[in-house]
């Protein structure tokens, strides 16, 4: 699995709390046609952090963060 570190984004972070529904893209930034490369699609949360499904890439937001975005989507 591949993990990057999640850059600190505002308006993702604002989006996740405000619009229902909303997954970050993939933050992987290697080209598709090169080999760990993604065509960098929208993530699924797993519960824990948000996940590509193509490459693997995972968020990595802050504990409290995820904690209060699950408080405010009731995941």
């Amino acid at each position: 699995m591949i993990k990057y570190k999640q850059m600190e984004n505002p308006i993702v972070r604002n989006n996740l709390m405000n619009v229902e529904g909303y997954s970050p893209y993939c933050g992987n930034n290697v080209s598709i046609f090169e080999e760990g490369g993604c065509r960098n699609p929208r993530t699924i949360f797993n519960g824990k952090q948000f996940v590509c499904p193509f490459c693997g890439w995972t968020s990595n937001f802050p504990d409290d963060f995820i904690d209060r975005y699950k408080k405010r989507w009731g995941k």
